[in-house]
């Protein structure tokens, strides 16, 4: 008996489960060697330990003793047990109470399993059979109570437990197995091994046709339930008795969600490995561990040759020790890297980097996602040159080499208090008649020079603009009197040095307007000198008191007259034919507002629309030309175009009512909307917004007046235009201006390798009309190809 009663203490005490026992107080009472191996208390020590000393979590302990004294068992808990190091210790246990023969409980039994250690059941099974058989064959009224307390122990396992004798009847099985036993007889016949040829076998036939040796097996199966199939790992242990199989032990492990990891798993390897981003992963040192093909493409080199070695080896990153410990701070980081790699090709990389955290919230590994940019930073260096070329060319007058009328916008908006004075030659047109454009030429260039010298060397810039005006522009802060001075100085100093060219000494004089204005002083500059030249003085400066009455009462009229038209409904909308250069045909009408008087004159939009916008009587001009044009080609199966500017993409009421059309599909790819390209650039965000709406519900853009304003290359790929109408002041003169024509086949050779059409608008002679087409530009639209008509005329066209 003791002999049996030992030996059964060995069976317990090699036990892979770690077992113990504890008074109904809490206080440990016996304890295995598995217990003393995984918590590294010895049996005395255990013994003057409560269970709170090993739990954590007193809730879990609170909830198990109340199941416990209620019902006598406690069903699985996942819990951490505190080793005497400190160390947790995962673990999945199992309680039981043992009561005597009064029903009080004497004893309560813990068996709990290493989560991370499963395999041990595996290596220490055949013992688990070996003991069981023992007992089975010892079955004594001596031994009943350690058989039922050893039977208590097995049904604590939380895998499945079975155990059949040579007719393959179940003999033994734990709580786990009990919903896979439900029809005794039938569970051999649900269960499948499936072999290494991946063939399907019974598990009553498998057990007949395999002669399994005294060491378990463990093999891949599932069980049948109903149509569905639940996977398991099986292992078989055969109980062996005077070299006879007298059943088998049977241990199932439910791997659903195993599976179900793995194909998710095998899912993410396989983007892994397939997705066009290079990957690559360091260890939290910086080595590398993994890469997909993607990365192996790029740097050339395979997972082998770079295993283990420092990224920073193969990726220049600018500030790569601070970058570096930044991504560890933050987690997530995004920079640009370069690299050479192994064909030592230089390229540019967009790189998302990002931490993995192991399951104590460590950095355990770091996952870099690298796009190539290489032919993205290339286009935008050729594209920022190409701005610089033509912004050098827009910017800049051809003639006198002096920066133009667009430069001065420019630099008026970066100054504070600006001065500027608008100079004009007096009677140049009869010296252009007497002495030939040729000799003007040589003026316009001599006098810019001279206005040059003759300013201060800083603080001031002398500009070109059209004709025969110079503007000077105070750049910093000086009194009005000194800025006068300096203009007066001028004037004089040209008076008093006459111009000599070929023998002749032409006297020339300047005549000044000078605004000190911070709004709209260009155009008061101007309107000062054009007062001096009507009043023959020499220098004006700008007042409110040259505002004439005839201005205000013309504004005044023109008002009257559109609220009057739109009261009438006398606004109509001509269209001018835009023509394709390839074919001849008009393929596009552009809609342009008129205004019908009550004596049937047609006011054309120069006239009436800056008022119309003074008097806030803009928008609703606006909505009558939409709608009429949309009207008009409900039914006509050609495009059409129609001229909006910010304002108009801004208020919320005509940008619903293009939406409101674009939404019938019989608009679908035919509405074009012109956007002004300068006024695109400064309400960036607004107008991209428009422009994407408007292309989801199949209309088209244009960006109108190309190559007058900023022409900035990078905001027609982010506008994502349809096409670029060329400016009327580059297309007008473009037969006898070779500086214009350099201008325009920048802009189509641009355009076509972006896939953009052009429009030249102004095409007003035949000589204009074949230049346009020669420089490959797709269509024309002018007055020599055909003037605006009302809609009822169009057909004409057609």
């Amino acid at each position: 008996m003791e002999k049996e009663l030992e030996y059964i203490r060995k069976v317990l005490d090699n036990s892979p489960d770690i077992i113990f026992t504890i008074s109904r107080e809490g206080k440990i009472r016996y304890v295995n060697n598995t217990f003393t191996r995984y918590l590294g208390y010895t049996g005395e020590e255990a013994k003057k330990l409560h269970i709170l000393d090993l739990l954590e979590n007193r809730e879990a302990y609170e909830v198990c003793k109340k199941l416990v004294k209620e019902e006598g068992f406690c069903p699985d808990q996942e819990v951490f047990l505190k080793a005497k190091s400190g160390k947790k210790v995962k673990v999945i246990k199992r309680v039981r109470a043992l009561r005597n023969e009064h029903g009080e409980i004497e004893e309560i039994i813990v068996n709990a399993r290493d989560l991370t250690y499963l395999d041990i059941l595996k290596e220490k099974l055949e013992e688990y059979a070996e003991a069981l058989e023992f007992l089975i064959e010892k079955r004594t009224e001596e031994l009943r109570g350690m058989k039922t307390f050893l039977e208590d122990v097995l049904k604590s396992v939380p895998d499945m437990l079975i155990v059949i004798n040579e007719e393959n009847h179940v003999v033994l099985n734990n709580k786990a197995a009990e919903s896979i036993l439900e029809n005794n007889g039938d569970f051999m016949n649900r269960v499948y091994i499936v072999d290494r040829e991946n063939n399907e076998i019974n598990l009553s036939l498998f057990l007949k046709k395999e002669k399994l040796q005294s060491i378990y097996r463990t093999y891949n199966c599932f069980y049948k339930k109903n149509s569905e199939k639940i996977p398991f790992y099986i292992v078989i242990s055969p109980i062996i008795q005077e070299s006879s199989t007298r059943g088998f032990i049977i241990l199932l492990k439910d791997i659903s969600d195993v599976r179900s990891k793995e194909e998710k798993l095998l899912l993410y390897k396989t983007i892994f490995d397939n997705t066009l981003d290079a990957i690559g992963i360091v260890d939290s040192e910086g080595r590398y561990v993994d890469q997909n093909k993607s990365n192996e493409e790029l740097l050339g080199y395979s997972i082998e040759e770079i295993k283990g070695k420092p990224f920073n080896q193969y990726l220049r990153i600018k500030d790569a020790e601070k970058t570096w410990e930044k991504l560890k701070k933050e987690g997530r980081l995004r920079f640009i890297a370069t690299i050479t790699n192994r064909k030592g090709e230089e390229r540019y990389l967009d790189i998302v980097a990002m931490a993995v955290k192991d399951r104590y919230g460590r950095d355990r590994y770091y996952v870099g996602i690298k796009r190539d940019i290489t032919d993205l930073i290339k286009r935008e260096k050729e594209l920022e040159e190409l701005n610089k070329q033509l912004e050098r060319r827009l910017y800049t007058d051809p003639l006198t080499d002096l920066p133009n009328r667009i430069k001065l916008i420019e630099d008026l908006k970066n100054v504070g208090s600006p001065k500027l004075a608008i100079l004009n030659i007096d009677d140049f047109k009869e010296i252009n008649d007497f002495y030939g454009y040729q000799v003007g030429d040589y003026i316009l260039k001599e006098l810019g020079s001279r206005i040059k010298k003759l300013l201060p060397q800083t603080g001031f810039n002398v500009y070109k603009l059209s004709g025969d005006e110079f503007a000077v522009l105070a750049l910093r802060y000086i009194q009005s009197a000194e800025f006068e001075r300096v203009i007066n100085y001028i004037i004089y100093s040209i008076q008093e040095s006459p111009v000599r060219i070929n023998d002749y000494e032409i006297h020339l004089s300047l005549t000044a307007g000078i605004s000190l204005e911070n709004h709209n002083i260009l155009n008061k500059a101007d309107m000062a000198l054009k007062y001096a030249k009507e009043n023959k003085k020499p220098v004006v400066y700008y007042s409110e008191k040259l505002q004439m009455k005839e201005l205000y009462e013309t504004n005044i009229l023109i008002t009257r007259k559109i609220k009057e038209a739109l009261k009438d409904e006398r606004i109509s909308v001509y269209y001018q034919p835009i023509f394709n250069n390839q074919t001849g045909k008009a393929e596009k009408f552009e809609s342009l507002v008129r205004i019908t008087d009550i004596d049937g004159r047609i006011i054309l939009p120069g006239e009436f629309l800056e008022v119309a916008k003074k008097a806030r009587l803009y928008p609703e001009i606006a909505k009558r030309v939409i709608k009429t044009t949309f009207e008009n080609f409900r039914e006509l199966p050609v495009e059409f175009t129609l001229n909006l500017s910010v304002k108009d993409i801004e208020n919320r009421e005509i940008t619903e009512l293009i939406f409101e059309y674009l939404s019938d599909e019989r608009y679908s790819g035919r509405a074009i909307f012109e956007i002004l390209e300068s006024e695109g650039m400064e309400n960036y965000e607004e107008v991209s917004a428009f422009i994407k709406e408007v292309k989801n519900l199949g209309g088209k853009i244009s960006l109108d007046d190309f190559g007058a304003g900023y022409s900035n290359f990078e905001y027609i790929l982010k506008l994502d235009v349809d096409y670029l109408k060329i400016d009327a002041s580059l297309i007008k003169n473009i037969h006898t201006d070779l500086y214009s024509q350099i201008i325009v086949e920048t802009i189509v050779g641009f355009a076509k390798r972006l896939g953009i059409r052009t429009i030249a608008e102004f095409v007003h002679n035949e000589d204009v009309h074949d230049l346009v087409k020669s420089l490959g530009i797709d269509y024309s639209q002018g007055y020599a190809l055909g003037k605006p008509v009302p809609f009822e005329k169009i057909s004409s066209f057609l």
